[in-house]
């Protein structure tokens, strides 16, 4: 009798076990099915929003969050707080919960807000050559919100270690986190935007901004020599262009602009404060436009408020949104408006006045083409957050409460002076041929974390370099080539590279062709060292640069390296993995 009772208990016991994990199976299928419903309402929900679409745009939005909720709930009780403490899937279980309840507070804090006023977004792009700075910052306070919700769930995301998860849950949830990520990056941007827009319209009193095209094919840190500028002003929301100059017009004057510190001389000369053409041989996008400002104000009447930029890549993903625009007779398209731009007009226009007019007529059909509005401004807005993202995109504002708001974003091209966690190296490029030679220029940054030793990463810096001219590129019109007018021979073209070490740290072993480079002594700038190296090239001729560096003191997060954008579509900058 005691021995059936014993069994009886035994059976009881598995019995109870197998219904539990039948139950806690069951669970997790239920889980696994709302989380994957989850991730079909939300790509519904986005196509809605690009459709414009407000009614499926509100029924995805419903049936996420029962999705959402349903998962939440499912992984808030007692069962799924037993599994993860089981030894072998507890990770695995924790991940789940977390994923749960990350996807139901941003459906909630974040998606939800940007849906009810996702028909307003497009109120941040001209129609008819006017912004309504009200309808602007009616925006402000939906959009924060979002913002603080995306940052909430990407600091959580990334909070947990999905090391240990199983592989197949691991990628989901590095993926999520990674498109979390990037949402959150992308709102931050739009916060600000929707913040500093009101007052760059004129909302309070007119504002003039220098519009300055950047032309990649003479490159400069920024970018390109500034070859092209315009006035333009706001005023309560309408905005238009009232003055178009070309660069090399400023010409030269007897002193900088303004007074240039002592590092500044030393590493760039007097030159980049006497010509206009010059400010950006420094990769500081703010100081660029101090110089610009000082000097557009010794010519034109205008008080410049702030100073917008924007490279002919750019251009191409913007034309991607508005269509073809037609100047002089040629087609400008997403396709062809780089090669146009920075190569065909060289050898179209052999007058370098041609080239002037056809460069301020494609900046004011550009203009209108993006003042009169378009059929599809999320493409346009998206145009431009990637061009801001590639670094192609600048913005500085002299009123400091706006500047504050640009500042720590990419459209602000701030150089970063103050030592923090992250390590900071810069890789600049400036052509020194007086040529547009820099449209064959093709090069590749990498550098790598090699060790960390007392809070101090040590790095390895590689710059792959090539010229893609033809071989018989001395035959190409003499304005494109220099035609040997600065001591380098028609067809190559000369290089100088600013090599930027991390704040406090150092730069060394400088090497081009695994040959030292000597003669050249890091300078001191800001707190930075900076190392220049020239390097010549001549068609189809490849080159390496190489060097050391070492972080300062406590820089022990993930490098951050910065390179100067090219002719090519891309982003030439990266995030390094930390050493330490």
């Amino acid at each position: 009798m005691r021995r059936r009772r014993v069994w009886s208990a035994i059976w009881i016991i598995v019995a109870a076990v197998v219904l539990a994990a039948a139950w806690a199976g069951w669970t997790a299928y239920r889980v696994n099915r709302d989380l994957s419903a989850a991730v079909g309402d939300v790509t519904v929900l986005r196509q809605a929003i690009e459709d414009g679409d407000d009614e499926a745009a509100d029924a995805a939005l419903v049936e996420l969050e029962d999705h959402s909720g349903s998962a939440v709930g499912r992984t808030d009780g007692p069962t799924w707080a037993l599994l993860e403490h089981l030894p072998s899937v507890g990770d695995d279980a924790r991940g789940v919960s977390v994923v749960s309840a990350v996807v139901e507070d941003l459906t909630k804090d974040g998606i939800r807000p940007l849906v009810q006023v996702s028909s307003d977004l497009e109120s941040i792009v001209p129609s008819g050559g006017i912004i309504d700075p009200a309808a602007v910052e009616s925006l402000q306070r939906p959009v924060a919100t979002a913002s603080a919700a995306f940052t909430v769930a990407d600091n959580r995301l990334s909070a947990e270690d999905s090391s240990g998860y199983v592989q197949r849950l691991r990628g989901k949830y590095r993926n999520l986190a990674g498109q979390v990520d990037d949402a959150a990056t992308a709102l931050d941007s739009a916060e600000t935007a929707v913040q500093v827009l009101p007052a760059m319209l004129g909302a309070d009193s007119p504002q003039n901004y220098l519009l300055v095209f950047q032309n990649n094919a003479e490159i400069r840190a920024t970018g390109g020599l500034p070859g092209a500028v315009s006035l333009v002003r706001a005023d309560g929301g309408e905005v238009s262009m009232t003055r178009q100059v070309a660069a090399n017009t400023f010409g030269y004057t007897d002193k900088p602009v303004l007074p240039l510190t002592a590092a500044e001389e030393e590493i760039y000369g007097d030159i980049m404060g006497t010509f206009f053409l010059n400010a950006n041989l420094q990769p500081d996008f703010p100081r660029a436009s101090d110089l610009w400002k000082a000097r557009w104000e010794q010519v034109y009447p205008e008080k410049v408020d702030g100073v917008l930029s924007i490279d002919p890549v750019a251009i191409s993903y913007v034309l991607g949104a508005t269509g073809a625009i037609k100047v002089d007779g040629i087609t400008l398209t997403q396709d062809n408006v780089v090669d146009e731009l920075l190569h065909k007009v060289y050898i179209r226009y052999k007058d370098p006045d041609d080239q002037d007019t056809f460069f301020r007529a494609v900046a004011s059909t550009m203009f209108d083409a993006i003042s009169n509005g378009t059929d599809a401004p999320r493409n346009l807005i998206s145009a431009l957050a990637q061009g801001a993202g590639e670094h192609r995109v600048y913005v500085h504002d002299f009123n400091d409460e706006v500047q504050s708001e640009l500042s720590g974003t990419a459209v602000a091209g701030e150089l970063v002076t103050r030592a923090g966690r992250e390590p900071q190296v810069g890789v600049y490029l400036t052509d020194a041929t007086g040529a547009k030679m820099s449209y064959y220029l093709r090069y590749d940054a990498a550098v790598t974390a090699t060790y960390c030793t007392d809070d101090v990463q040590g790095l390895t810096g590689h710059l792959r370099l090539m010229s893609d001219a033809p071989t018989d590129a001395a035959k190409l019109p003499p304005y494109l080539t220099g035609g040997g007018l600065y001591g380098v021979k028609a067809g190559n073209q000369l290089v100088f590279i600013r090599l930027y070490g991390p704040v406090d740290g150092s730069v060394s072993a400088v090497a081009l062709n695994s040959e030292p480079i000597t003669g050249f002594p890091a300078v001191d700038s800001r707190g930075r060292k900076v190392f220049t190296a020239i390097v010549e090239l001549k068609p189809q001729q490849k080159a390496d640069l190489t060097w050391q560096m070492k972080s300062g003191a406590r820089q022990t997060g993930t490098i951050r390296v910065s390179v100067t954008p090219s002719v090519e579509q891309g982003d030439t900058s990266s995030f390094v993995r930390s050493a330490c």
